[in-house]
């Protein structure tokens, strides 16, 4: 599976939904992700240096109209490649949903695993169609950084029109005032690692 993926920061979330909701966006639901990364047993490749991930997440969804209405929690380990091209996040995703998060993290860590670190984000999720393509679109805020940051993405099973998905994306982004060279490359955990450096 093929993440097509365009990360950039934003100052007025506000403003952001006020433009989704011009633009035909849909709101599905809020999220609360806890992403808890691993790297491989040492002596083994280096993820920090081949710009791959492997992570486990724990998601809880609940819609921000009705909050107190029951929340949903579910488990998944996902594998991230190394990005294929120079402007995006766009990388090979591999993603399993998992029934035990607990006996999953103790199985790594009996295998040599290291678990590196976890980000907490608060997410805002919305659907996109344009030019017949599904987009999902989410609004981020990272507590450890204080920042707030937009994604959008196109998941595909073929790398073969990824020139086609990216554009479509920054077409997407401008239709909120949002520049391509404003794009970020770098994954959450990167951001955090240089802001606070020699700590992760």
């Amino acid at each position: 599976m093929l993440e097509v993926e365009i990360k950039v920061k934003i100052l007025d979330p506000n403003l952001i939904r006020k433009k989704f909701e011009e633009n035909n966006g849909v709101y599905k639901a809020s999220l609360l992700h806890e992403d808890t990364y691993f790297n491989l047993p040492k002596g083994l490749r280096d993820f920090k240096k081949t710009d791959e991930a492997l992570r486990i997440r724990k998601s809880i969804e609940f819609s921000k109209i009705n909050r107190e209405k029951a929340q949903k929690a579910t488990y998944f380990i996902t594998y991230k490649g190394k990005k294929i091209d120079s402007t995006t996040k766009s990388r090979e995703e591999i993603e399993v949903r998992i029934e035990d998060l607990d006996k999953l993290k103790d199985l790594l860590k009996v295998l040599g695993f290291q678990e590196i670190f976890t980000v907490k984000k608060e997410r805002e999720l919305y659907d996109f169609k344009i030019k017949n393509y599904h987009i999902k679109a989410l609004i981020d805020y990272l507590p450890i950084l204080k920042q707030h940051f937009i994604e959008v993405e196109i998941i595909s099973d073929s790398i073969e029109n990824l020139e086609a998905y990216r554009e479509t994306l920054f077409d997407l982004l401008s239709l909120f005032g949002i520049k391509k060279e404003e794009s970020i490359r770098k994954s959450y955990l990167e951001l955090i690692a240089d802001k606070f450096k020699g700590h992760l």
